[in-house]
């Protein structure tokens, strides 16, 4: 029942916060504004990293209302090139649902994968890297889970941010995304030309991006649906998306569609109890059938899933990297053969790397020679 159904997957999709210091004087109030921001101690930096940053700033929600997001920004040691230190700025995988649980705060996903060595890895080829929380867990908010235009905007926003609180930093960057983290850069590619345009963007590096979820979740959403597991961690991964999907529609009345069961999972993610454990919790072992009274066919569910995170098949004016290991399961490559399909389609210059032996976290070391060359060739760091 996996294969069939990633297969048909494929038929379908191809047709709690630290303390700041004091605010910097505020002097606008749109994106990428500085509301707050700090030094990281000697203790606080990652490896590689000279200086550091801790910022609170201004970006733009799933809605277009205005938000406030946390990041941390990393300078290389040495003297800044002419022009600045060149900017990747970096979009995490998931690390939770509760404020407080951003890697930059965390350690660096230790319970996950920690991706702190890909972030020294960037640093040592002489870019600043830029990573942001996103929306509700850096900062205050409430964090809608693959909510694309408000992850895709907190990642633009950073790097606005970065060059206001340290002049020494470019407007020249590359976006570089993992897992979650790969579907947010997406969005922030085809978002800059009208959201960022001053921004002076040269590529995007997407490694095992989420995509297609929306089709698995219509295929899947419905009740006496036998039990059968298509990815790994999908029971989680479609609360928190049912959590972010109802928070940014209430109109929806998305929980009409949920039984019980359903419901009480959905209260325990947007309750924001702690990281993703409880949830985890709660889920494991339940019939994803068992959480819905009615199947998400409704046009208009179909439409807002579509909405929320459904990547973008056109409008990126800069080359795309992806990078897809053949032996994940949690994003598991169908997935992305039909994303590769649906880019190219769409007139994307996107180009496709896949590691025959490679999982949704090792493809983030096998695939480093290839990403690095990518990122040099589309912007070198000096």
């Amino acid at each position: 029942m996996r294969g069939m159904a990633l297969a048909a997957l494929v038929a379908v999709a191809t047709t709690a916060v630290p303390a700041l210091a004091a605010a910097q004087p505020v002097t606008s109030s749109g994106p990428g504004t500085i509301v707050s921001s700090q030094p990281l101690t000697a203790a606080e930096l990652i490896p590689g990293a000279a200086q550091s940053y801790r910022v609170i700033y201004r970006t733009t929600g799933q809605n277009g209302e205005p938000q406030i997001s946390g990041g941390n920004i990393f300078l290389p040691a040495g003297t800044a090139p002419p022009g600045g230190w060149k900017v990747v700025s970096w979009a995490h995988g998931t690390s939770g649902i509760a404020q407080g649980c951003a890697p930059n705060l965390t350690g660096g996903m230790a319970d996950t994968f920690n991706e702190r060595p890909e972030l020294t890895h960037y640093l040592s080829q002489g870019y600043a890297v830029e990573a942001t929380d996103y929306i509700g867990l850096g900062a205050p908010g409430f964090y809608n889970y693959l909510a694309g235009r408000a992850d895709g905007h907190a990642v633009l926003d950073i790097v606005r941010a970065g060059h206001a609180v340290d002049p020494a930093l470019s407007e020249s960057y590359v976006l570089v995304g993992h897992s979650i983290g790969g579907h947010s850069v997406l969005f922030a590619a085809h978002l800059s030309p009208t959201y960022a345009p001053e921004l002076d963007l040269h590529g995007t590096v997407a490694y095992a991006p989420t995509s297609n979820v929306e089709q698995i979740i219509s295929a899947l959403a419905q009740p006496g649906l036998p039990e059968l597991s298509v990815l790994d961690g999908f029971r989680t991964r479609l609360i928190m998306v049912l959590a972010g999907l109802d928070h940014s529609r209430p109109e929806l009345r998305l929980t009409d569609y949920l039984s019980p069961l359903g419901r009480h999972l959905v209260d325990i993610a947007q309750a924001e109890i702690d990281c993703k454990d409880s949830l985890e919790e709660a889920a494991a072992g339940q019939p994803i059938g068992e959480m819905f009274s009615r199947p998400l066919s409704d046009p208009a569910i179909t439409a807002a899933l579509i909405d929320y995170l459904a990547v973008p098949a056109s409008g990126y004016r800069q080359p795309v990297l992806i990078l897809q290991g053949a032996a994940d399961t949690l994003q598991p490559i169908p997935t992305t053969l039909a994303l590769q399909q649906q880019l190219q389609q769409g007139g994307t210059d996107s180009r496709l790397r896949v590691y025959p032996s490679a999982t949704h976290f090792t493809v983030l070391t096998q695939s480093a020679t290839d990403t690095e060359e990518f990122v040099a060739s589309v912007l070198p760091s000096h």
